[in-house]
């Protein structure tokens, strides 16, 4: 199965979750104050939505805070509670996520 074909996949399973509760990463936390937003490491966000973006963005969310504006993020810059019925799914495309972008990263600079 291909990367487009594993996002699919997963996008897919998160649909039939959502909404569900997530906390953000410390750079999702310091982008969303910059733009006005009261946050910290332990302000509870929901996911809304989320769909798949391709190999550039990878999965994009639709987060909120309680009745605050939707925003989108990616599935990299959310934690998921271990109690998640996708938890091992989640973790294992946050990894390899970080890993594909270092390395494409990587390249692009030589």
């Amino acid at each position: 199965m291909d990367i487009k074909e594993q996002y699919e996949e997963l996008t897919k399973r998160l649909k039939g979750v959502v909404p569900f509760p997530a906390l953000p990463i410390r750079e999702l936390v310091q982008e969303l104050r910059k733009k006005g937003h009261s946050m910290t490491l332990q302000t509870e966000l929901i996911v809304i939505d989320v769909f798949n973006s391709g190999d550039v963005s990878g999965i994009i969310c639709t987060i909120q805070q309680k009745d605050d504006e939707a925003i989108a993020c990616g599935l990299t810059h959310l934690i998921i509670s271990s109690k998640h019925s996708l938890f091992k799914e989640i973790i294992d495309y946050q990894k390899k996520r970080s890993k594909r972008l270092k390395k494409l990263n990587q390249t692009s600079w030589n």
